[in-house]
């Protein structure tokens, strides 16, 4: 299912960001592309693995790797600070 999610933060020193979607937070790994603070993004957050979404605020996609989903903020903060 696509769904539509806003960056809301990021690792300072990893491609790792948290999106935000009507569902909790969705913690993602870019590996091609590039999002920043506040985009809106659109594409597959509910599947792991690897998936392309759809950079609304800049049109590009972007290819990542979901590493959770239906995350809480704190569990997506916590992610964040990971690794």
């Amino acid at each position: 299912m696509k769904i539509e999610g806003v960056i809301f933060g990021y690792h300072p020193h990893l491609p790792r960001y948290a999106v935000r979607t009507d569902h909790g937070y969705s913690v993602v790994d870019v590996e091609d592309g590039e999002v920043s603070i506040h985009d809106v993004v659109f594409g597959a957050l509910e599947d792991h693995g690897q998936v392309v979404l759809t950079n609304r605020t800049t049109g590009e996609e972007v290819e990542v790797c979901v590493e959770a989903v239906h995350a809480s903020r704190e569990a997506a903060e916590a992610l964040l600070r990971s690794r």
